[in-house]
């Protein structure tokens, strides 16, 4: 703009303050008290390192791997189906004959089937699509039907209400084939049900694991892949598992019922041969894996009673090796035996809430006890919410209760909230209101545990990220983190991460926050929380590690949309944040180049096709001075995607005298919406307003443009003793 050459001293000098770039957005600090380059919001927008702010990509449905479960619109209230005659069944296909009564059953309307026994895991009782064959016959299908039914009683009505045929995903995790290491699935673990969504082919492969009858997995369940097994846990009662086998895609009960004590192995006769420090041994069934200890119960050769050894490896179901540096020798009759308990024995998986892998070892909460026999066990609340049982070596079925027990700030009012295998063999312990570590979990014999900090605790188990050597997680007074000082160890950090978005911090309602997904991926952590009155994770903070700030809020424009789940999964391209709604499916997150968000938000529902709302609000200009200002112009630097033409609102916000002054739109101001990847330096006048300070915000109203830089100019005037507001 236009400028004096010179100044007399009754002029206003015209000042100038400019922003080249932009890092990352601060609510905490008053907005004139932030340093360049800081922006006072940023929503569903991103910064990176060169300086510029954009709007996110948006986001693609994936997949939508479950249908509607109860009804299907429009539906009929049959009144009078006749009695069925006979049926057949042929696949998944089965055939229902009235006789010689019409049936009034029209062609693609549900129906309610009741009255099937069966034996295999797929129920053919429920609600259905029927097809219209003739007056007397219809047909339906059931998916995946591994028995023929036997009629009890059949009969056929019109639909009903059925509260366990809704499948909502209650627990995601990724899934890696362990015989493909290119193969990688989004688990997706529902009510009835859990699919694996493919991510090499745009998930247009599902596969559909089932459960075992009558089991179905309740609000609040969680799921891991440990042991190349996908375990799904289920807060008081018995974990399920799923060995990992495509081929054989159906969950069972994990072990349960009273612990049987470890059986002696070796077959009669000659069962251990000695060669180059080999030990093997012939033992029918033993039911062994790698990394297993077996003892020494009996021996007729070098090998010492009481001595353990390791597995090392299973050649077949009726043989195993270990090694123990003794002489060659030929076959010996010894015993050997599982590792046994020192005291109260062994137990099974303690129907827990949740667990991780650490150092082969499964480590669960111990809040329950299982007793009783197998399939009919009889599950106990202990009380106790402090303790955790370690699961014994490679074996997630074997938890020892007095080695691999272990409680944390016992008689104090305080629960575990989760735990996570941190580097030098130690275990991070989350308590509500403490942090710990136990140690040397290789050895449970020796192993210790110790107090991080009892100053503060974690309010979500799913908000905790390892990035390098820190830790962060949600807590009451924010994202706070740990630190790896040394080789040995933990340290809380003083101020939270969180300190600079305080404002938005305050807003996560507090009953709910319980539920806060989190991962960490391309430098940053998403972390997804309910804010204000939501009960549900309605927003995603993010938080850039390149530019070590808080980058934005996002959010889908869409009341019904939640971040149920968040899981890192794919490879290559593919390889990307999953955002998964609990009554929806299975969304790519930032994996589209434009601004639109497709999506759903209920099961079987219709696709949304959304525009991402993006805006930034920058620090307020002052022009270094506690002076009015008489605001003059201002240059800004935009330059549009390279994809999409791009357009946008601009505003000016002015604080005392307070206003909000419209700039027009870049498209206004350019004389047309900024064409693919072109780049503008567009000026514009505020009109002379006074003011203390000025903001100046940017709404993305179509493609992604990029906000480079911005210049604003002004000067002091208004010099009346006079208030201004």
């Amino acid at each position: 703009m236009a400028r004096y050459s010179s100044y007399g001293n009754l002029d206003n000098r015209i000042a100038e303050d400019l922003d080249q770039g932009f890092t990352g957005f601060n609510n905490k600090l008053r907005p004139d008290q932030l340093r360049p380059g800081i922006l006072t919001e940023s929503n569903n927008g991103r910064m990176d390192i060169n300086g510029e702010w954009q709007p996110r990509k948006g986001v693609e449905l994936f997949s939508s791997p479950f249908v509607a479960g109860v009804f299907t619109l429009p539906f009929y209230l049959y009144e009078s189906i006749p009695a069925v005659n006979t049926f057949t069944r042929v696949g998944d296909l089965i055939t229902i004959d009235f006789g010689t009564n019409p049936h009034g059953i029209i062609d693609g309307t549900g129906v309610n089937i009741s009255g099937f026994d069966y034996t295999g895991l797929i129920n053919p009782n429920g609600n259905f699509i029927a097809t219209y064959v003739s007056d007397y016959v219809i047909t339906y299908t059931v998916t995946g039907l591994d028995s023929t039914p036997t009629d009890d009683s059949l009969a056929v009505t019109g639909m009903k209400i059925d509260s366990t045929a809704g499948n909502f995903i209650e627990a995601s995790c990724e899934f890696s084939d362990p015989n493909n290491d290119s193969e990688s699935y989004v688990a997706c673990v529902a009510t009835n049900s859990t699919v694996l969504v493919k991510t090499a082919d745009s998930g247009s492969t599902t596969v559909i694991l089932t459960y075992p009858a009558g089991e179905t997995v309740p609000e609040g369940s969680t799921v891991i892949q440990a042991f190349n097994k996908l375990y799904i846990f289920r807060k008081g009662d018995i974990a399920m598992e799923w060995d990992g086998d495509i081929s054989s895609p159906a969950f069972s009960l994990v072990g349960n019922g009273d612990y049987t004590q470890p059986v002696i192995l070796g077959d009669g006769g000659s069962n251990t041969v000695i060669s180059d420090g080999v030990v093997t041994v012939t033992s029918t069934a033993h039911g062994l894996s790698v990394g297993q200890v077996v003892v020494i119960v009996e021996s007729s050769d070098q090998l010492v009673v009481g001595d353990s050894y390791t597995v090392a490896s299973v050649p077949d179901s009726d043989t195993f090796t270990f090694y123990a540096q003794y002489d060659d020798q030929a076959s010996h009759n010894n015993h050997y035996s599982k590792k046994t308990s020192q005291g109260l024995g062994f137990t099974h998986m303690p129907a827990p809430e949740f667990g991780v892998y650490h150092q082969r070892r499964l480590i669960v909460p111990y809040q329950y006890d299982v007793t009783g026999s197998t399939g009919s066990s009889v599950i106990t609340d202990r009380n106790i919410v402090d303790e955790a049982l370690f699961s014994d070596i490679l074996d997630a079925d074997t938890y020892d209760r007095i080695y691999g027990q272990f409680r944390f700030n016992a008689g104090a009012a305080d629960f575990i909230v989760g735990f996570h295998s941190f580097s030098d063999d130690k275990l991070v312990v989350f308590n509500r209101n403490s942090i710990h570590i136990v140690a040397n979990s290789l050895d449970l014999g020796s192993s210790v545990s110790q107090l991080i900090t009892n100053e503060v605790g974690c309010l979500a188990r799913d908000s905790v990220q390892q990035i390098g050597n820190s830790m962060i997680f949600l807590s009451d007074n924010g994202v706070y983190g740990l630190n790896f000082i040394d080789l040995y160890n933990l340290r809380g950090q003083d101020v939270p991460l969180s300190a600079s978005i305080e404002g938005t911090i305050k807003r996560i309602n507090k009953a709910h926050a319980s539920k806060a997904k989190s991962v960490y991926f391309d430098n940053r952590y998403y972390l997804a929380v309910p804010l204000d009155n939501s009960t549900t994770n309605n927003a995603l903070l993010i938080y850039n590690f390149l530019n070590k700030q808080w980058e934005s809020i996002d959010s889908i424009n869409d009341p019904d949309w939640e971040y149920s789940e968040l899981t890192v999964a794919g490879e290559g391209d593919r390889r990307s944040v999953y955002a998964i709604n609990r009554n929806g499916g299975v969304h790519q997150y930032e994996s589209r180049i434009d601004d639109r968000d497709l999506y759903i938000v209920q099961v079987g529902g219709t696709v949304t096709d959304a525009q991402v709302l993006s805006s930034a609000i920058t620090r307020m200009f002052n022009l270094n001075s506690l002076d009015r200002k008489k605001w003059n112009n201002f240059d800004l630097h935009i330059q549009s995607s390279e994809d999409n033409t791009s357009d946008a609102d601009l505003e000016a916000i002015t604080e005392n005298i307070d206003d909000i002054i419209d700039l027009s739109s870049i498209s206004d101001l350019n004389g047309s919406p900024l064409a693919i990847d072109e780049d503008v330096s567009l000026r514009g006048r505020f009109g002379n307003r006074r003011a203390y300070g000025l903001q100046f915000k940017l709404t993305t109203t179509k493609g992604r443009p990029r906000l480079r830089a911005l210049k604003v100019a002004g000067a002091t005037s208004f010099r009346s003793l006079d208030k201004a507001e």
